[in-house]
């Protein structure tokens, strides 16, 4: 698809609709050419920071019009260049739309803006009864780009993705216009839900400006414990019996002691358990004590014939607790601080095959001649998978990479998993999916696209090809 240039008669219209000049930025930075994972780079034409509905609604149907690309963007923390211009033009960085618009506590909803950031929610609800359930990993992410991805996170296991915490959403389409879609009200047999098509969609529908979150009734008491196994394989087989148990963990997250190897070198600390090679957190919460001493009682009980060593209970303030969770939170800068060059992978598979996908990563180091460290959510069937580099040459880690990730997707698709449980396909992983989902798939896919963006302008190439 090739689309129009911007031209000074583009910018002068454009900065009509802005009323703040520092928001309207003709010479963009590399801030702005990356995400975390900075495996892909491309350098927008222009960047507009709005603050209302209507300076969103006036941009996008500008662009539309005059065919320029328009990609919005949150606080950059994705790691498949979902947010990123790789056609050039607009870059509708939603960072300054960050207000909390109402806060109802009688009817257990928040409104906020799209580019406010999760750490923000955090700690307005801090001295309050309720709370955002939903904790990706991220909390300096926006509210939208968690929208956009259908953010996961250690929680999911018991309280759902992002899509079981929105209410309603707000959202300018390629026309111009706004449009509420969803509502406060909890329950809808009322016709296609147009809000749960918008989440995950990485922002190819239309730009999400307002999100209405559920709260919940903050748990008054919460208990984690880390449990080792004499190898990973026996961690994971311990997951499904404890869910048969009955109990219903918040948390239940993976790792071996490799990764644990990693971050001690990366921190420079000891891990507080030296027995075990692999290992889970379980974590519990509830409004009672005596309900979550009875869940961790029976889950010590349950993890017995899995060879389980000694649990570790967390009390929230023990110093051993936060040095356990500090390892947790930091595997992902450790693995990347111990390579060049490094890639990702976070397929979502039924969590009985979590096994098949561990042992065919071991296959596969030995096959390919690559180093691929992995931790991830046991309790959902989210794996994720790291490529180092190590001493290969780009070209050669490139080459490695890709044999890695099909091969990945092909056992995903064996077990009838998906190609993302969390970071989604963005722009690096779009070459896979057609052939992960097949055409047919697709060409529905597409005619949703053009039903919204009849000129395929909001963020164009991401997430599947749009010719064939």
């Amino acid at each position: 698809m090739s689309y129009n240039k911007i031209t000074s008669k583009d910018l002068e219209q454009l900065r009509s609709f802005i009323r703040d000049e520092d928001r309207f930025i003709t010479k963009p930075t590399v801030h702005w050419d990356h995400d975390q994972f900075k495996t892909v780079r491309a350098m927008p034409d222009l960047v507009i920071q709005p603050t209302t509905n209507e300076e969103v609604e006036k941009v996008v149907k500008y662009a539309s019009d005059h065919h320029i690309p328009i990609v919005p963007r949150g606080n950059s923390t994705g790691l498949m260049g979902a947010n990123l211009s790789v056609d050039g033009g607009i870059s509708l960085d939603m960072i300054k739309m960050n207000k909390i618009l109402s806060y109802e506590p009688n009817n257990l909803t928040m409104t906020v803006q799209a580019g406010i950031r999760l750490k923000d929610m955090e700690e307005f609800l801090a001295d309050k009864p309720f709370t955002y359930m939903p904790a990706p990993a991220m909390h300096w992410a926006t509210i939208g780009g968690n929208v956009d991805t259908n953010a996961g996170g250690l929680k999911a296991i018991k309280y759902g993705v992002t899509r079981e915490h929105i209410r309603e959403l707000k959202v300018v389409l390629a026309n111009g216009k706004l449009y509420k879609f969803g509502a406060k009200a909890v329950k809808s047999s009322s016709g296609y839900s147009l809000k749960d098509l918008i989440i995950g969609s990485e922002g190819t529908l239309g730009v999400v400006t307002e999100v209405t979150v559920r709260l919940y009734p903050r748990p008054k008491e919460i208990i984690n414990a880390l449990i080792p196994y004499p190898t990973l394989t026996q961690a994971i087989k311990s997951v499904p019996a404890i869910l048969a148990s009955g109990v219903v963990p918040t948390t239940v997250e993976f790792m071996g002691r490799k990764v644990i190897d990693l971050w001690e070198s990366y921190a420079n600390q000891k891990f507080p358990v030296s027995e075990g090679n692999g290992f889970i957190i379980v974590g519990i919460d509830a409004f009672t004590k005596g309900e979550v001493e009875a869940e961790l009682k029976q889950v010590l009980e349950t993890v017995k014939q899995f060879d389980a060593g000694k649990a570790v209970v967390l009390a929230a303030d023990s110093d051993e607790a936060k040095l356990i969770w500090k390892a947790r939170e930091e595997l992902l800068l450790a693995i990347q601080k111990s390579t060049p060059m490094m890639d990702e992978v976070d397929i979502s598979v039924p969590i009985d095959h979590i096994p098949d996908v561990l042992k065919r990563i071991d296959e596969l180091e030995k096959e390919v001649g690559m180093r691929i460290p992995n931790f991830g959510h046991a309790g959902d069937g989210n794996l994720h998978i790291y490529l180092c580099s190590d001493d290969d040459s780009k070209e050669v880690f490139d080459k490695k990479s890709k044999e890695v990730i099909t091969e990945l997707y092909k056992k995903a698709k064996e077990v009838d998993g998906n190609m993302s449980g969390e970071h989604g396909i963005g722009y690096a992983r779009e070459p896979y999916f057609e052939d992960y989902y097949g055409k047919d798939y697709v060409e529905m896919l597409r005619k949703i696209k053009l039903a919204f963006d009849p000129n395929d302008i909001i963020n164009p190439d991401k997430v599947f090809p749009m010719h064939g």
